[in-house]
């Protein structure tokens, strides 16, 4: 039954993650293509039986479906660059800004919802206390203990790990001075850094880890740059893992599908609080820049042909593009079906098949074998 509910509360927690932000995106294209003239003709959310629509008194049609996973908006002149006041009526910087308006939405929402987090609950800032010292590590040599707090390297004051990370990064193999506080008594201790690799560079390792947290409430400007500061890192991490992945191989299997977002949803929705809300920014963040992917039937795609369009003067063949098109399909494909194998192995189903096979095997035994 335990099990059951939460397999529920994770379907629930997509839907409710899923259509907020495709909602947001949408709306993105929305309003923009609004402020270029280009009236939507429809805008839904969902799909399957139409629940509620009603057309409001530009002639735009909103529709909320029976199925509330993934939505669109259409407008007039999508297909006839003759339709005036279409979309494809309008000059290739409109389409632009109207097309990038998704997933600049999404990366705006992103930043609301860390500069909420900050302000209301405040920032978690982990306190450089040594909570464990990795035995054999340059901690431990150099007479770390847990429960010290670090408040100075090398005569540079330290109040948190943000600030003292930053520091042992970037002197790998140097000997440093660690100004301590042992239970209100201050002791120098001198530690000679190892070499350790980490994200294709050398960075400076200590060895010990921290897990005691405060909190820092912010005022909205702090908040909002804050905040900004956290989504490029979101961003600039994601750009990381995905070159890793596709260079070296390392972190393919940190990507998720339909059936791993619904998981990290179920759990977010049980834990509540901020843990939900930073879930959602990272999937804000995550579906701007899978729309910005350079392939065809995607944001950035479509992005790309209106660009090469205002660079030439003119669009690109109708068969190059129904050539592109149909490969951004088969690419998306394979990358769903890479991730939903990648989910159900985490998830151990590939774990049953023997067994189950073995036992099919052995109910087979049984009815062949005579008494």
């Amino acid at each position: 039954m335990s099990q059951m509910f939460s397999v529920i509360i994770s379907i629930v927690g997509l839907f409710f993650l899923a259509n907020s932000l495709i909602l947001v995106h949408e709306f993105g294209h929305y309003a923009v293509a609004r402020i270029a003239g280009v009236t939507a003709r429809r805008f839904a959310l969902g799909f399957g039986p139409r629940v509620v629509e009603w057309t409001d008194r530009r002639g735009t049609v909103w529709s909320f479906s029976l199925l509330p996973m993934g939505g669109y908006v259409s407008f007039p002149g999508e297909h006839d660059a003759n339709e005036k006041g279409g979309y494809l009526n309008q000059p290739p910087l409109a389409r632009m800004a109207i097309i990038a308006a998704g997933p600049l939405a999404n990366i705006f929402v992103a930043i609301t919802i860390y500069a909420g987090i900050f302000m209301m609950q405040g920032m978690p800032i982990f306190l450089p206390i040594a909570s464990s010292v990795i035995p054999g590590s340059p901690a431990a040599r150099a007479g770390f203990y847990a429960g010290d707090r670090i408040i100075g390297v090398n005569n540079i004051a330290v109040s948190s790990f943000d600030t003292l990370r930053p520091i042992l990064e970037g002197n790998p193999g140097k000997s440093m001075e660690f100004s301590v506080n042992r239970h209100g008594t201050i002791l120098v201790l001198s530690a000679a850094l190892t070499s350790e690799p980490a994200g294709g560079r050398e960075v400076g390792y200590l060895g010990i880890w921290s897990n005691v947290a405060s909190r820092e409430k912010m005022g909205p400007g702090r908040a909002i740059f804050t905040a900004s500061e956290r989504t490029w890192q979101v961003i600039t991490q994601t750009f990381q893992g995905i070159s890793r992945a596709l260079t070296t191989g390392q972190g393919a299997g940190n990507f998720r599908g339909v059936i791993g977002v619904a998981h990290l949803a179920g759990q977010a929705a049980e834990a509540g609080g901020d843990t939900l809300l930073t879930l959602m920014a990272v999937l804000s963040i995550n579906l701007a820049l899978m729309n910005l992917l350079p392939i065809p039937v995607l944001d950035g795609g479509a992005f790309l042909f209106c660009f090469f369009e205002w660079v030439r003067g003119r669009p690109a063949p109708d068969r190059f593009q129904d050539f592109a098109t149909r490969g951004g399909v088969a690419i998306i494909m394979a990358l769903f079906l890479y991730t939903t194998a990648h989910d159900l192995a985490g998830l151990g189903v590939f774990d049953w098949l023997p067994g189950i096979a073995h036992a099919a095997t052995g109910a087979h035994g049984a009815h062949i074998v005579p008494n």
